[in-house]
This record gives C-alpha cells, sequence and structure tokens, in this order.
C-alpha cells in the first residue's frame, strides 16, 4: 500500500499529487507523514520532530490531515 521512504524534495508538484496520505517522507534530514496537496500548491506534511514535540502527536497529526483536505 505504500512505499518506503521518498524524499519528498526530489518529486515534482505533480509527482507529489500522486502520493498516498500517511505515506512517510523525507526531506532535509527529516521525515513526516505526507498529509496532501492544497489547490494553491501547498504540500502538507507533519513533520515527525514536530509533532512529538506538540504534546499531543496525533491531534497534531488531524489537525493537519483536516487542513489538507479543507
Amino acid at each position: 500500500m505504500y512505499q518506503k521512504t521518498i524524499d519528498i524534495w526530489a518529486l515534482t508538484l505533480d509527482q507529489t499529487r500522486q502520493l498516498r496520505r500517511g505515506q512517510w517522507v523525507s526531506g532535509g534530514g527529516n521525515m513526516g507523514r505526507f498529509w496532501g496537496v492544497k489547490p494553491s500548491g501547498t504540500v502538507v506534511v507533519a513533520w515527525y520532530h514536530n509533532a512529538r514535540n506538540s504534546g499531543d502527536y496525533n491531534g497534531y497529526n488531524r489537525n493537519l490531515l483536516n487542513y489538507a483536505k479543507g
């Protein structure tokens, strides 16, 4: 269902749009979960360390997923 971790910075925007939500990605030495691309072209990723440091890992991911869908 998912691929191994993908370097999201090496992808074009069209390739990024084809990723599955929840796919693990890397960029600049960080790892995170890909949640989508907004119509404006903004790529939404929940970076792992930001999520862990938020104090609410699941809530942080849920909020970014909702942001990506909206």
